[in-house]
């Protein structure tokens, strides 16, 4: 992969300085928002003068807006049943099928690759905590650039490594209040059998090929692809 050309990341809604200069140095092209209407309009991206593209992954989601994770850190208690019974992770699991099978998943993630094609420069992408959405979306261009699955697998599980530690603070509020913070690791962080579950679904369709002709991205748009993101 070309070094210095894709990056993800959390919202960008609350940025200090220090974080705005750090996104400046990397001399973006465009910041790609995957975030549902409610979120945006609850917390929108700082204004970084560069191009600026809104693709909503789970319009079409039910579930979209139901809980957030600013809900569950509010108010632990009140999810502390779901969290403790297997509920989180049959939920986390179902929207990795709706990121897969949505028409608005499907409509947002053939435009992101056909947009990151076409593209100059570097390229940030980013959801709310940039782990589920944002993770699915570095894992199609990765894999349909032909990275192997098992190191797509590694690059998207280095979230528990980078956005975990950030969380401690929040992590530690909530076990005061009496609630194990461990609950809330299959919300806040990602697991292996997420990923998983979505790339299933892909070989039921036939496969990552077939996957890509559905979705509309055709083989001459895989070798732009290529051509923009790896070192060939």
């Amino acid at each position: 992969m070309k070094p210095r050309t894709l990056y993800r990341s959390t919202q960008l809604a609350a940025l200090t300085d220090t974080d705005r200069s750090a996104i400046d140095a990397l001399g973006l092209s465009t910041v790609v928002d995957l975030r549902t209407a409610v979120e945006v309009q609850r917390a929108p991206d700082v204004d970084l003068d560069v191009q600026y593209v809104w693709l909503d992954v789970l319009r079409d989601y039910a579930m979209a807006s139901a809980v957030g994770l600013e809900d569950v850190f509010a108010d632990p208690e009140q999810f502390e049943t779901i969290l403790r019974d297997g509920t989180a992770e049959a939920m986390m699991r179902d929207a990795y099928l709706a990121m897969v099978d949505l028409g608005s998943a499907r409509e947002s993630y053939a435009r992101w690759l056909h947009d990151l094609a076409a593209s100059e420069g570097p390229v940030l992408v980013h959801c709310t905590n940039g782990k589920d959405r944002t993770g699915w979306a570095i894992a199609l261009a990765l894999l349909t650039v032909g990275v192997d699955e098992r190191a797509v697998l590694i690059d998207y599980l280095t979230t528990n490594d980078q956005l975990l530690p950030v969380l401690e603070g929040v992590l530690n509020g909530v076990a005061q209040r009496g609630i194990d913070p461990e609950l809330l690791l299959p919300i806040v962080g990602v697991r292996q059998e997420y990923l998983e579950t979505a790339l299933q679904r892909v070989v039921q369709i036939g496969g990552m090929s077939a996957y890509l002709d559905d979705i509309g991205v055709a083989e001459d748009l895989r070798e732009a692809l290529r051509h923009r993101l790896t070192e060939v």
